[in-house]
């Protein structure tokens, strides 16, 4: 099997190239072997949102080639507008861009942007933008039905509702929450920073993870109006300074899973899926003890089976693992480094083979396999974007 990347690159002299390319053909194709051989249909699409910094010309579309392990750079949106979180709808149809950047008619607010997604190349061509009717906006995610979009707003510390026709178009606010309140950690905490807001797999239920109140907040929502409000529980209160930012479901929907930037800690729930409800299962460090430093975490997702967790580190700059067991305990297994500098956010292959982490401050994402038990190993290779933030990926039909 020829394993080519066409966009990667690397940092070493000729000799240890051609050492690593060996190195991670041999690695890649035992991780492809051991956890069977992958789908042969349908084009795979990565979509990579940056900020508008260090070079960045926007949003990143890669082809990837599983059969042949190849990355290739097809289409680069150019915006100055940072759009730095992107996501799917669930017919893959759409892709959605949350922008610090605003618009001529509000520039005191960010901007999201609709994108049509080409069936045959998965190449963009922009729908439309709207003001966010927000400050920074942070995170964008799609209701299963794919007719709403939900975007936070880190600075002015709102959630907006948008519905999406069913041209991809995005509509006014059928919803806009002002957060209220405060945490302990000053200045940080000192008003409400809503970092995500993720739907259930059903649509019913709303989570909202503030990090300025240590709350994740919970509401009901109307399908038919694009509506929330609260649920029978309104919010889980975190640990006093540990600002949940990310919020991941298991697959079952069973577990969820909440990274928490301030305190570096990760904590799994029980989910009641009939009133949306969220129990405490553990809350565990995510960094070494030994590690001595400041550190922020970031991103957290699960592995294809659910039994595996990762959390990404600033600071550590590295992601710690950690087995799941059916009640929700969690047993760390080992970190592994990011190799480059703040890693942000970073995608699970949706077959389990391999692994990419966005490394903010030196502009590239580095390649990782998944081995049988979960654990990570470095391939030495790299896509050179500058500024990645988040990751979206879909298989065309």
């Amino acid at each position: 099997m020829l394993i080519i990347f066409a966009t990667f690159e690397y940092k070493f002299n000729p000799m240890i190239r051609l050492i690593h390319i060996i190195f991670f053909f041999s690695v890649l194709f035992s991780g492809l072997c051991a956890n069977g051989h992958p789908e042969n249909h349908g084009k795979e699409i990565i979509y990579v949102g940056t900020f508008s910094e260090g070079g960045s010309l926007g949003i990143y579309v890669f082809d990837m080639d599983r059969e042949n392990m190849r990355f290739d750079l097809i289409q680069t949106i150019v915006t100055k507008k940072s759009p730095s979180f992107v996501a799917a709808s669930p017919d893959g149809r759409f892709l959605f861009s949350a922008n610090r950047g605003g618009t001529a008619e509000e520039e005191g607010w960010g901007s999201v942007s609709s994108f049509a997604i080409d069936p045959a190349s998965g190449k963009l061509t922009v729908i439309n933008t709207k003001p966010s009717h927000g400050a920074e906006p942070c995170y964008v995610s799609v209701h299963p039905s794919g007719k709403y979009i939900f975007v936070t707003h880190y600075l002015s510390g709102n959630f907006v509702v948008f519905p999406i026709n069913e041209n991809g178009e995005i509509g006014e606010p059928s919803t806009d929450i002002m957060l209220k309140g405060k945490g302990t950690v000053m200045p940080r905490q000192a008003r409400p920073h809503p970092h995500s807001a993720v739907p259930s797999a059903d649509g019913k239920f709303l989570y909202v993870s503030d990090l300025g109140q240590d709350k994740i907040l919970i509401y009901n929502f109307d399908n038919n109006t694009g509506t929330v409000t609260p649920a029978a529980q309104p919010f889980v209160r975190t640990m006093p300074g540990a600002g949940p930012r990310h919020l991941e479901f298991n697959p079952d929907g069973s577990l969820a899973f909440s990274s928490e930037e301030i305190s570096s800690s990760i904590c799994s729930y029980k989910v009641n899926k009939q009133d949306g409800s969220l129990q405490l299962v553990e809350r565990l460090p995510a960094i070494p003890t030994a590690f001595v430093g400041e550190n922020s975490s970031a991103d957290v997702h699960t592995a294809l089976d659910g039994k595996v967790v990762y959390i990404s580190n600033r600071g550590y700059d590295g992601l710690g693992i950690f087995k799941v067991k059916s009640n929700g305990r969690m047993k760390n297994i080992g970190y592994m480094p990011a190799v480059g500098r703040k890693p942000r956010s970073f995608m699970v292959d949706p077959q389990n083979h391999f692994l990419l982490v966005g490394n903010r401050d030196s502009g590239e994402i580095n390649i990782f396999t998944i081995e049988k038990d979960g654990k990570l190993t470095d391939t030495n290779a790299y896509l050179s974007v500058p500024s990645p933030v988040s990751f979206e990926y879909i298989r065309l039909k």
